[in-house]
């Protein structure tokens, strides 16, 4: 049992049980999987350490996902300054303050490229905060300030797609000097990640490569995100309850409401719903009623109130592939499932088999959510040529298949696709040719 001591020697002392007493500066008792930030010789580093103790006692508590990206990027920051002996509390001269040393080691990371600019902003951003805690908490002063503020207008789309303004602060070591590496800005959607739809060619081999591994977790996962563009989070957070309807003949797509309230994880938990279609809905009921999930099921040790709350995709030893934020067994694990088993899948099976049909392309499982979004786009932009469909009217349906707050992250795919002057990749029959290749 340990007390949370707060100041500058000490972050974590060892007591007793009967010398345990709360600290009555959080209105949390626990939270779990927090993590410490240790310097090379063991130490505990108590200023990196304290600045995340510290998010604990905001109103709305960061996720351990996000804290833990924090305590990432603080730990990059701190090895930098090992490394390069800085002192991360001194700024002596104007020239050696360390968030602008720490700004150019990571604008020249990118130079190389090594990192995007999006790991810039991200974290320079975990830096200013963690300084800006060090001033504002720990009330520690700096000759020289180690930022240049200002306000800036930025002018955005809002979700209904109507231009806005707006002013901002800014803070200049938080900016990104352009580069002209077209690797990093010229191939990608910028969809909460830099991701890259895939071709039409590359869709059929992914699938044949599944098909030929033969793992059907793996498959019905990778088909779920290919044909209704959900992440990852959900894809393998959707419970056995979503799969309970009995179809309707005729019927050809199937609705399951992702998010808030349903045990299912989405992007800040955010209410959505994702449109199967009825052959790969069934897939997945086939596969509930079947010998092999039935012994993974059987081996889950985690067994919820409800028995139609379990997961629909497990390991062979009954294991989540993703935990839910809301799951009440998050914190007996060592480290919380978050999809590492799909990206090992991905990197030692999958592009080992594609490598072996002749293909080699690097992807993601995000870059589906991106492919389900060219495909759907694919799809309609033959009717607004056609003048059978208002362009508009085309975006605001993507947009609420993939579930985007912006209307702008929509505009991004029809960017992407004029830009690449893309030829018709996707088909009338083309859920048509997936279910041919696995054999339907």
């Amino acid at each position: 049992m340990y007390k949370v001591i707060i100041n500058k020697l000490d972050i974590f002392t060892p007591l007793s049980k009967e010398q345990f007493v709360e600290n009555e500066d959080f209105d949390i008792d626990n939270f779990l999987h927090f993590r410490v930030l240790i310097n090379d010789d063991g130490s505990v580093w108590n200023h990196g350490s304290l600045y995340l103790l510290s998010k604990l006692k905001n109103y709305q508590k960061p996720s351990p996902k996000t804290l833990d990206s924090i305590a990432t990027d603080l730990k990059h920051f701190n090895e930098y300054c090992d490394s390069e002996n800085i002192d991360y509390l001194s700024a002596p001269r104007k020239i050696l303050r360390p968030t602008y040393l720490y700004r150019s080691y990571l604008q020249q990371l990118l130079r190389d490229g090594k990192i995007s600019p999006n790991t810039i902003k991200r974290r320079m951003s975990a830096v200013v905060g963690f300084y800006e805690y060090l001033i504002n908490t720990e009330g520690i002063e700096f000759k020289f300030p180690l930022w240049e503020s200002g306000i800036a207008s930025i002018t955005y789309q809002d979700n209904k797609g109507f231009k806005q303004s707006k002013q901002v602060n800014t803070k200049d070591v938080s900016r990104v000097v352009a580069t002209s590496n077209p690797d990093l800005f010229d191939d990608a959607i910028v969809d909460g990640g830099r991701l890259h739809p895939l071709s039409q060619e590359q869709q059929f081999a992914l699938v044949r490569a599944l098909k030929i591994i033969g793992n059907t977790e793996m498959t019905l996962g990778f088909l779920i995100a290919l044909t209704t563009g959900a992440r990852i989070q959900t894809v393998f957070t959707l419970r056995k309850k979503h799969f309970e309807r009995v179809l309707k003949d005729g019927e050809s797509e199937v609705k399951i409401k992702v998010g808030y309230g349903t045990d299912c994880d989405t992007k800040f938990n955010k209410l959505h719903t994702l449109i199967f279609p009825s052959w790969v809905y069934q897939k997945v009921k086939i596969y509930l009623n079947s010998s092999r999930y039935n012994k993974r099921e059987e081996k889950a040790s985690h067994i919820f109130d409800v028995q139609n709350k379990q997961y629909i995709f497990l390991t062979n030893r009954g294991v989540p592939f993703y935990a839910a934020h809301d799951d009440s067994y998050r914190h007996l694990y060592k480290e919380v499932p978050n999809g590492a088993t799909v990206r090992q899948f991905i990197f030692t099976s999958l592009k080992k088999q594609l490598k072996k049909d002749g293909f080699k392309f690097d992807f993601s499982f995000h870059d589906l959510r991106a492919t389900f979004g060219m495909n759907l786009l694919d799809k309609l932009m033959p009717l607004v040529d056609s003048k059978e469909l208002k362009l508009s009217h085309a975006l605001i349906h993507i947009k609420e298949r993939i579930g985007h707050s912006s209307f702008s992250t929509t505009e991004k795919y029809l960017n992407f696709r004029e830009r690449h002057k893309l030829k018709e990749q996707a088909q009338d029959n083309y859920e048509t040719y997936l279910m041919e290749l696995l054999g339907e």
